[in-house]
């Protein structure tokens, strides 16, 4: 439903927006990468930081850091779905989701894999 939604949208899914949403997954990666906890929370939507700190007990730039996310993947492919895009990151194999609001793109899940086709995401962080 939602493809054919977007379909039929002016510019849904345009190559910038594309662009945008990558590029805060590539500074999210990034960040862990550096073990920069509090460039990394900068780039998760408010719940899904909430939600972080409310599971682990610690503030988002610790929390952050002990789980299993890919550090310093890059995005492989983006494809926004009118307010919400899907990353594919190269390997390791995994992908973010990420919402748009008045501040932009902001990542609502991360470190997700699916087992199959139809099957849901398993989200190492999610809001």
């Amino acid at each position: 439903m939602l493809v054919l939604v977007c379909g039929a949208l002016t510019g849904c899914g345009t190559t910038a927006r594309d662009t945008d949403a990558a590029g805060v997954s590539d500074r999210f990666h990034s960040a862990l990468d550096d073990g920069n906890g509090a460039a990394a929370c900068r780039e998760l939507s408010s719940e899904t930081r909430k939600k972080l700190e409310r599971d682990e007990g610690q503030a988002c730039d610790e929390a952050i850091l002990g789980l299993d996310l890919p550090a310093g993947a890059r995005a492989a492919r983006a494809k926004v779905y009118v307010t919400t895009a899907l990353v594919e990151l190269q390997a390791p194999a995994s992908s973010d989701f990420l919402d748009e609001g008045p501040d932009g793109w902001k990542i609502s899940a991360a470190g997700c894999s699916s087992g199959a086709p139809d099957q849901p995401f398993d989200c190492e962080l999610e809001g």
